[in-house]
């Protein structure tokens, strides 16, 4: 492995996540999303510094010596700040009728901005007046121990850090037991983990630097302890940025399903709007954009829809189209697309028939799009298409992506064959 491979990929996976919140907490704004995003880029900011380009160009560059521990951990700071406010606003407003410890976790989210500028106040005079600045220091179990300054230090630095792991692996691990949710069940169980990880490494760290502070045979494995507790912070940080995205998971699977549905409608509903515009929501809010009269930026306004809106508005294009086809095809088109579905059915082996019905809508489209390519208006509509129980936007997307697979197998000479058998019956 290259050096500080881990201390990279910590970093970088920190990072991403972040960058991947950020959209959301700009948009939405809610207290939630922002104090999460933010414990995101806490971390990431005090994992960079531990790397081998960051760490040496620190050095070269800001003069006073170990001030990259100090910013580091301000860092830090900021993201147990940024962790105890986001897991206080999960509960919303709370009274004195509440749990205590929910309680207790409000009031402390309420001074917790407070408490980080104290704490930081206290690193920084800890930092200049106690901590042994002599020479770099770049593994401090290592090289600072049975320091006091550097134990008292760090002491300050592992109480504010313990008590969001405290607060927050209680909290997620009583939500974990009460959540009917899979996904959110694992998520706040990986999270509780992360914490149980992050108080192992403090106190490890803690017992052993006061130790070698009055055991001086200690200190010979300070390279040993550095090694074990930095593969604990290491795992700590893959296991909270896992824990976070799990229960996202089923919202990520569904955006990804909705955009597979809305390309497999594409064909369908463009060649149901090619003859009824007007029906195209898209089309219209297109128009009105002047953001889309940009033929250029036209894709950027699309994106800028979420998914299932743009899902919904396709599939109910498609249906007020196939609507608007009543007024063309003859009185009795469906029928005969039942009977044309029937003979097809018919036609194969058990294992390889489709959804008949779906044949039936399918071929009926085509004939009555051959009906009004023709022109061929009728003042009374023919009878609608069967009514489906859809419950959602995608249920009824999965319907017409059925439809689509066999729209594009139903030829222009089937479509006017069953047209003319239809207008002769008529």
């Amino acid at each position: 492995m290259p050096t500080g491979f881990f201390d990279y990929l910590a970093a970088l996976l920190m990072t991403g996540v972040a960058l991947w919140r950020a959209p959301a907490a700009l948009r939405w704004g809610d207290t939630q999303r922002r104090a999460l995003c933010g414990c995101y880029a806490g971390y990431a900011a005090a994992l960079w510094p531990k790397t081998p380009i960051v760490d040496s160009w620190l050095a070269s560059h800001i003069p006073i010596t170990n001030l990259d521990l100090l910013l580091e951990h301000y860092a830090g700071s900021v993201a147990v700040m940024s962790i105890i406010i986001y897991v206080a606003a999960g509960y919303g407003r709370v009274d004195d009728s509440a749990p205590r410890p929910v309680v207790l976790t409000v009031r402390l989210a309420r001074i917790a901005p407070l408490a980080a500028a104290a704490f930081a106040i206290a690193l920084t005079i800890a930092f200049f007046v106690f901590v042994d600045r002599s020479h770099p220091i770049s593994d401090v179990l290592a090289e600072s121990v049975g320091q006091p300054g550097a134990a008292a230090y760090y002491t300050i630095f592992y109480l504010w850090l313990g008590s969001s792991c405290l607060v927050c692996g209680y909290q997620w691990g009583s939500a974990a037991r009460l959540s009917s949710s899979r996904a959110l069940r694992v998520g706040l169980a990986v999270l509780a983990t992360a914490m149980v990880l992050g108080s192992a490494y403090i106190v490890i760290r803690m017992i052993y630097m006061w130790g070698a502070v009055f055991f001086p045979s200690l200190r010979a494995y300070g390279g040993t302890v550095a090694h074990i507790t930095a593969g604990l912070m290491l795992i700590m940080f893959i296991a909270f940025a896992a824990g976070c995205s799990i229960p996202t998971s089923n919202v990520a699977a569904g955006r990804w399903a909705n955009s597979r549905l809305l390309k497999d409608v594409k064909p369908l509903y463009q060649d149901l709007v090619a003859c009824f515009p007007d029906v195209a929501f898209e089309g219209s809010l297109r128009r009105r954009s002047a953001l889309a009269s940009v033929p250029v930026l036209r894709k950027l306004f699309d994106w800028s829809m979420p998914i299932d809106v743009r899902l919904s508005f396709r599939i109910q294009a498609i249906a007020d189209a196939v609507e608007q086809l009543r007024h063309y095809a003859p009185p009795d088109l469906f029928e005969h697309a039942e009977d044309y579905a029937a003979t097809m059915e018919e036609q194969l082996p058990e294992e390889e028939r489709p959804n008949s019905q779906a044949v039936a809508e399918a071929v009926y489209i085509r004939a009555a799009l051959a009906a009004f390519a023709l022109g061929t208006y009728r003042a009374a509509p023919s009878d609608p298409l069967p009514r489906k129980p859809h419950v959602s936007a995608e249920a009824e997307a999965r319907w017409w992506r059925q439809v689509q697979e066999q729209y594009a197998a139903v030829t222009p000479a089937q479509a006017w064959g069953l047209l003319l058998t239809a207008s002769a019956a008529a």
